[in-house]
C-alpha cells in the first residue's frame, strides 16, 4: 500500500544514490555543474528524512503537550530546508564566478555527460510519478518533493544539453573553458527560484498570514447562508488561514438580536453545513465557532 510515508523513504533512496553518484562523478570529472547537481539531490535527502518525521507528526491528535497539535512543523521544516538550498546556491555560484574569471576550467565532459543523460531520464520519470501521488494524497511534503524532482530533471536535462555541446565544439575550442562554469550560473539563476517561493509562502504561513484562497471562502459562505438564514443570524464572519496541509477556519457569530445566545441545534446545524463543504474541498482542516455580541468585521 503506498502510503505518504512509503513515498517519501522512495524519495529519500533515490535522491541519496543521485547525490552520492552526483558527487563522486564530480569529483573524478572536475564538473562544478555536475556538483551543482550531485550537491542539491544529497541536500534534498537530508531534508527528506526530516520530512519523513514531520509528516507522522503533523497528524497526531492534540495533547495536553500539544493543545494546538503540530501544524506548525510543516512550514517551519520547509522553511529551513528552503534556507539551506540558498545557501548552497550562494556557495556555488561563488565558486563558477571565480573560476570564470580565472579563465574556466575544462572537466571531462565525456563522463558527466553519461551521468546527466541517466539523471535526466530518472529524474522526469519519478517527476511524473510524484505529481500522480499527490493528486491522490494532496500532501504538500509530496508536492515538494514533486517540485524537487522537476527542479533536479530539469538542471539535468539542461547540463545533459550543455555537455552534449562540449564534447561536439571539442577542447580546443576558445568556448569550451567556460561552458562548465556558465551553466552553473545559468542553473543556479534557474534553482534559485523554488527555494525563494518556498520561502517566502512558509514564512507567511508561519506568520499567520497566508489566507486560503477567495473561492474556498466564498463557497463556505454560501454553504453557510441557508442555515443562517434558518436561525436568524444575519451577520457572521469567516477567517482562514494556511498551515501546512491544514486549512484552519474561525467562524464568528453574531448574536442575533432578541437571542441571549445561540442554542446547541443552532451551532451544530451551522458546524454540519460548514463541515460539509470543507470535507468537499480539502481534506485536512480544524473548525473552531465562536460567539460574540458584535463581529470585528460584518459579513453575511
Amino acid at each position: 500500500m503506498l502510503t505518504e510515508r512509503n513515498i517519501l523513504c522512495y524519495s529519500v533512496v533515490l535522491e541519496l544514490f543521485f547525490g552520492i553518484t552526483g558527487i563522486v562523478v564530480a569529483l573524478c570529472s572536475d564538473s562544478r555543474a555536475v556538483m551543482l547537481d550531485g550537491g542539491y539531490s544529497l541536500l534534498c535527502t537530508l531534508t527528506m528524512l526530516a520530512n519523513v518525521r514531520v509528516a507522522r507528526l503533523v497528524k497526531l491528535p492534540v495533547s495536553a503537550e500539544r493543545p494546538f497539535g503540530s501544524a506548525t512543523l510543516e512550514p517551519l521544516m520547509l522553511l529551513f530546508e528552503s534556507l539551506i538550498l540558498l545557501a548552497l546556491c550562494s556557495v556555488l555560484l561563488s565558486v563558477a564566478a571565480y573560476q570564470i574569471v580565472q579563465g574556466g576550467n575544462l572537466p571531462a565532459f565525456d563522463l558527466a555527460l553519461i551521468y546527466e543523460v541517466f539523471s535526466t531520464l530518472v529524474g522526469g520519470a519519478t517527476a511524473i510519478g510524484f505529481l500522480y501521488l499527490y493528486r491522490k494524497i494532496q500532501s504538500p511534503l509530496i508536492y515538494f518533493e514533486y517540485q524537487e524532482w522537476v527542479v533536479d530533471a530539469s538542471v539535468s536535462a539542461t547540463a545533459m544539453v550543455a555537455f552534449a555541446l562540449a564534447c561536439f565544439m571539442g577542447d580546443t575550442h576558445p568556448v569550451t573553458p567556460y561552458i562548465d562554469s556558465v551553466l552553473t550560473l545559468l542553473l543556479l539563476v534557474f534553482l534559485i527560484r523554488l527555494p525563494m517561493a518556498t520561502l517566502r509562502k512558509n514564512f507567511r504561513q508561519l506568520l499567520l498570514q497566508d489566507i486560503a484562497e477567495p473561492g474556498l471562502t466564498h463557497a463556505l459562505e454560501q454553504a453557510l447562508a441557508a442555515a443562517a438564514t434558518k436561525i436568524g443570524l444575519l451577520h457572521y464572519q469567516i477567517h482562514t488561514i494556511c498551515l501546512g496541509r491544514w486549512l484552519w477556519v474561525n467562524i464568528e457569530l453574531a448574536i442575533p438580536t432578541g437571542k441571549s445566545t445561540l442554542t446547541n441545534d443552532d451551532v451544530h446545524l451551522l458546524r454540519s453545513a460548514a463541515e460539509q463543504q470543507l470535507r468537499a474541498q480539502v481534506k485536512h482542516f480544524q473548525l473552531n465557532i465562536v460567539m460574540s455580541p458584535q463581529p470585528s468585521v460584518i459579513s453575511s
